[in-house]
């Protein structure tokens, strides 16, 4: 037993802190500055709004109680300290007074999305926080960065000292961002594991059919496959729990890293997710080490061998590192410049913000005021909520014959003598509970067969299982959809005789210019549908 725990103890010692060159911690502290600035940039022009007690400010400690947990300073202040943030970023990305920057750009982070917590303050703001304060203990400065070129950390291209002068750190700080990723991922898949919606389609199905986060090019179109969004949420949910126990340096690092790029990136095709994706592929940086870095390195001086191009652009950065020199001693003069820098940067934002003048306090015509708002809108606006329309409550009608969970795996709209069609109304909650009735109308409006259902106000679809009996011939009938005696929605549908029957048209058939032929091969070698299903323990 003792021997376990010592052998234990001895890869638990090995794991955090055995001593590496800090590569992949010098490529988070790059990439995290730029994903935090492509998010507070664009908020510059409203800080005195979103930020300051000039504005309409949305803290979070008020939802707990602590009115006055965080202060609001003025408009200048708050300029000021904002710039001091984009500044501090922009350092920190350079290596620039790397660990002085990093606390000065997350504590200021933190207090401004603390103060929005309406849109600045989000899942992956909470990941970046925490990142940024594991890159602030950390040596990540010591590769890289403008503080290693100060103090003369650079390659010595000696014959008697070939090799890189890196220094080498505890490997802690690495392991820390790994397990806080995998335990990010591990949680989300508990909390998608107690969400039935997600398993059955429809909250990403909502999420792709709107545009609240950015505009996505293919979220529309993959929620037309209800099916494929189910096994993609079973698949996102088994990744993200084995990634916190197959992501090391494994045979399974190769599988499980690529397909959560592809992952993060189908995200942003499909939900419109920007900067998440971002920040999850700066924790990746994370996995990267030494023999990683080696492989990469020698893999780009083959490049360099082969491409002119490559070869003199190495040769130019290495004249103007020669140019440039070894200037050690120079670290006290960085920090005052630093200093300096940081003031003046401040100022300037703050005096650009003064002309650029927001509220007009210094136009000719006098500030900007509130006008009064149309009598008939606030009319509108304060009377009583009105009842929900019908058509606000129902989305669509799909009709198929197979069931894979609660979705329709074969949409389709032909269906022969013998076919059970399973009519699957979606509903848009929250609604009332109501009585929903299927009826089926022929070519003369008349109606052929009614079914009826119960919809309860937490249900997203109601299904109707209609057999297409001999009693039904050929020819193009119309599904229904009523409610309260209103009809909703109709769907065209069209009944075709018995498959085993060859006088079926071959305009009528789905199987294309040669439908009369492939319907006799699929007669010789499959049963009919209703068989072929009783058979696999799929009949609905």
């Amino acid at each position: 037993m003792r021997r376990e725990t010592k052998r234990l103890r001895t890869e638990v010692e090995s794991f955090f802190f055995t001593e590496e060159v800090p590569y992949a911690l010098a490529m988070c502290r790059i990439c995290m500055p730029l994903a935090m600035l492509a998010m507070m940039l664009p908020r510059w022009a409203a800080v005195r709004e979103l930020f300051s007690s000039d504005g309409a400010t949305a803290p979070l400690g008020i939802g707990y109680g602590y009115f006055d947990f965080l202060p609001e300073l003025s408009g200048p202040m708050a300029v000021a300290l904002y710039s001091s943030m984009v500044l501090a970023f922009c350092a920190t990305c350079v290596g620039w007074c790397t660990r002085t920057s990093l606390v000065i750009g997350n504590v200021l982070f933190t207090y401004f999305c603390m103060l929005d917590c309406a849109s600045t303050l989000t899942k992956y703001t909470v990941i970046a926080t925490h990142i940024l304060f594991i890159l602030t203990l950390s040596e990540c400065g010591s590769l890289w960065s403008v503080d290693a070129w100060l103090s003369g950390r650079k390659r010595s291209h000696s014959a008697a000292q070939p090799k890189l002068l890196r220094q080498r750190f505890p490997a802690w700080p690495r392991r820390l961002i790994q397990l806080h990723i995998g335990f990010v991922y591990f949680g989300a898949a508990m909390t998608k594991m107690h969400t039935p919606t997600f398993f059955t389609g429809d909250q990403l199905q909502n999420w792709m059919q709107t545009h609240l986060n950015f505009r996505h090019p293919f979220g529309e179109y993959l929620s037309l496959y209800p099916i494929l969004l189910v096994a993609m949420a079973y698949v996102s949910v088994v990744w993200e729990i084995l990634f916190l126990f197959i992501c090391w340096k494994s045979m399974w690092r190769k599988f499980v890293l690529p397909l959560g790029i592809l992952f993060h990136f189908m995200t942003l095709l499909t939900l419109g997710l920007l900067l998440f994706p971002a920040i999850c592929y700066v924790t990746y940086f994370s996995f990267i080490d030494e023999e990683d870095v080696r492989r990469c390195s020698k893999w780009f001086r083959r490049q360099v061998r082969h491409f002119t191009a490559l070869k003199s652009s190495v040769r130019w950065l290495n004249a103007c590192r020669d140019w440039m020199g070894y200037p050690i001693g120079w670290q006290m003069s960085s920090r005052a410049a630093f200093v300096f820098t940081l003031v003046l940067f401040s100022v300037m934002n703050v005096e650009l913000e003064y002309w650029q003048d927001p509220y007009g306090i210094r136009r000719t015509v006098g500030r900007h005021t509130l006008n009064a708002a149309d009598p008939l809108l606030v009319e509108k606006i304060l009377a009583p909520a009105e009842r929900m329309r019908d058509a606000d409550v129902f989305f669509a009608i799909d009709t198929g014959t197979l069931l894979v969970g609660e979705q329709l795996a074969n949409r389709r709209r032909e269906f022969w003598h013998g076919e059970t069609m399973i009519a699957q109304c979606h509903l848009i909650p929250p609604h009332d509970d109501m009585w929903i009735e299927c009826q089926i109308h022929d070519a003369q409006h008349r109606i052929v067969d009614r079914f009826g259902a119960i919809a309860t106000r937490e249900m997203f679809r109601c299904n109707f299982s209609v057999f297409i009996s001999e009693k039904m011939s050929p020819g193009d009938y119309s599904l229904v959809i009523t409610t309260g005696g209103r009809p909703v929605m109709k769907k065209l549908i069209h009944v075709f005789p018995r498959w085993k029957s060859r006088s079926t048209p071959r305009s009528a058939s789905i199987w294309g210019p040669s439908a009369n032929c492939r319907m006799r091969r699929r007669q010789k070698w499959w049963p009919s549908p209703d068989r072929f299903f009783l058979r696999i323990g799929l009949n609905t």
